[in-house]
């Protein structure tokens, strides 16, 4: 676990680049380069060393090994990713370059040109990446080109296919990283739709769904109600006297007390029922499966809830609470007025009460 983590900060410049970063990316491609750069220069190195006698290519691996260990050290302490992609893509291109005009067709050389393309877009995106592939892969070919005609018939040895796999790893790193990059670009774009979609819906103040989602959630039910056959119930619930208590202690008062009563509604509606702020301090329960009796039944609930509840300083708050049940040939206007006329009624009677109950004209 600690080396992984400590992997990590290494590749994000000691976390100085998180994931939210737009050059994140390219931060952890440029480390994990460098170092592969470092490695992959010194194991050939030491390979050409050992095995051929070619002392140009050992010391051009070892200038490589060390000019990218200083240009990691650089980066590090400036975190200038534009200098470092130039730094990097040009010892990258030496390499090759040189490589390829000392080894010409021999041991398979030439197939490390494959990692280049994919390297350059990555880190300058498609426009300059193209310009970079473009120019170098011009000057090797035009090199290829003139060059090829003196070259003897290449011998497929070992180191032939050491270089074919390496640039195959690697070539294959480099893909499993624009993969991963992609994913998490796309899990990004998924996980940020998903907090736009949430905060589209949600009210700001009470984290309850807002007005908008509520209208949404009662044409959902209306049209799969069957005429009403698949019963759902509403509740409106209007705050007592909250204007003249906005008004006598201030509108933050207000609004605690608001984020209070939604969370013992919220509580006591429970999962199945949907709750949301209608507006100001009317708050809309969407309860599907639930008769007359049932939504009755759960407003007294919440009525009883609410009536233990005091303000910081001991105020009490009381709540009116409307009902109505969908009925064969409803409409979302219908059901809202009666659910509207039995809150009126509640009001009329004197308030902190259930449909007007325990005295009700309706």
């Amino acid at each position: 676990m600690n080396k992984n983590n400590s992997m990590s900060r290494f590749l994000t410049n000691n976390n100085r680049f998180k994931k939210d970063n737009p050059n994140y990316s390219r931060v952890y491609l440029l480390n994990a380069a460098l170092i592969v750069l470092s490695i992959v220069c010194l194991f050939f190195a030491v390979l050409n060393f050992l095995e051929n006698d070619i002392p140009t290519v050992v010391i051009l691996d070892l200038f490589i090994m060390i000019s990218s260990i200083i240009t990691i050290v650089y980066f590090h302490k400036t975190d200038n990713i534009r200098i470092t992609s130039i730094l990097t893509t040009v010892l990258l291109s030496l390499l090759m370059a040189v490589y390829f005009y000392v080894i010409q067709n021999r041991n398979f050389g030439l197939f490390w040109f494959s990692i280049y393309p994919p390297f350059t877009y990555l880190i300058f995106g498609r426009k300059k990446g193209r310009i970079y592939t473009l120019t170098f892969g011009s000057i090797i070919l035009t090199y290829v080109i003139l060059c090829y005609k003196s070259w003897e018939p290449a011998v497929f040895d070992y180191q032939s296919l050491i270089n074919i796999i390496a640039a195959a790893i690697c070539l294959s790193l480099l893909i499993v990283f624009y993969e991963n990059s992609r994913k998490a670009a796309e899990d990004a774009i998924i996980l940020k739709n998903k907090e736009l979609e949430i905060m589209s819906i949600t009210d700001r103040l009470t984290g309850l769904y807002n007005r908008h989602k509520l209208d949404i959630a009662l044409n959902e039910f209306l049209s799969k109600s069957d005429n009403c056959n698949n019963i759902f119930s509403i509740i409106i619930a209007d705050i007592d006297y909250f204007k003249s208590f906005n008004d006598a202690y201030g509108h933050l008062y207000g609004d605690k007390v608001l984020v209070d009563l939604a969370s013992i509604i919220k509580a006591t509606a429970g999962d199945k029922n949907i709750v949301g702020r209608w507006g100001g301090e009317e708050f809309l329960i969407i309860c599907p499966g639930l008769n007359n009796e049932g939504v009755k039944e759960l407003a007294l609930k919440m009525l009883d809830n609410i009536s233990n509840y005091k303000t910081k300083d001991n105020k009490k708050v009381s709540m009116s609470f409307g009902i109505a049940s969908c009925q064969a040939d409803e409409t979302i206007d219908t059901l809202l007025q009666r659910a509207d006329a039995s809150l009126y009624c509640s009001k009329d009677k004197g308030r902190n009460m259930v449909d007007g109950k325990p005295i009700c004209d309706s």
